[in-house]
């Protein structure tokens, strides 16, 4: 009877004692632990590639066009340009950019009895400065983010103007060194005293570090 008990008892034991050691993970004593991240990275680098798709006044004025209320000009470039987020604590960024544009305007003017169409190729700049907002935890896979900034746009024949931009975008594989970014952009303002105003399309590869 009695080494019926020692037999009951040690079964117990190893009954208790199995799902307890399941949690646990052995390792040979000569062999370092994977190292756990706790935060992530600070910083990003990206490539931002693109579509602007825009309309404006000042396009149809500044090639000596029609500026009649009855005109209006659009501008769809491909935008291509580098972009670092520099970490400022918690979920606060900055944001230094510089877009390259190259498309065709495109004008169409009433001239009294018909519309006529006219289009030039242009080539645009913009450096950018913009606040962002990370949305969610820096380990997490998938990251939001908000952005307010803006941008000076500069055209041909050495005009410029000044865009604020508000958007909102999303990281991939935001955890590890290498992601892919999305970004939404609406910008508007003035150029030569005439309203511009448009959204980017944007898709980035991003370096973290």
């Amino acid at each position: 009877m009695r080494r019926l008990l020692h037999v009951a008892a040690l079964a117990a034991a190893l009954a208790f004692a199995g799902p307890a050691s399941a949690q646990y993970t052995f390792m040979p004593p000569d062999q370092q632990p994977p190292p756990l991240r706790l935060e992530g990275w600070s910083n990003v680098l990206r490539v931002n590639v693109g579509a602007g798709f825009y309309n404006s006044d000042w396009y149809v004025c500044s090639y000596g066009w029609s500026c009649a209320t009855t005109s209006y000009a659009s501008f769809i470039p491909f935008l291509v340009g580098p972009q670092i987020d520099i970490h400022l604590g918690g979920p606060s960024a900055v944001s230094l950019g510089f877009n390259f544009g190259f498309g065709s305007v495109k004008q169409t003017s009433f001239d009294g009895t018909q519309n006529v169409d006219r289009s030039s190729k242009v080539t645009t700049y913009e450096p950018t400065l913009d606040f962002l907002v990370r949305l969610g935890s820096p380990t997490d896979e998938t990251v939001g983010r908000l952005r307010f900034g803006g941008g000076l746009l500069m055209g041909p024949e050495s005009k410029f103007g000044f865009l604020g931009r508000i958007g909102v975008g999303v990281a991939f594989f935001a955890a590890t060194r290498f992601g892919v970014g999305l970004d939404l952009v609406l910008e508007g303002g003035s150029m030569e005293g005439y309203f511009i105003g448009g959204l980017q399309l944007l898709a980035s590869p991003e370096l973290r570090f």
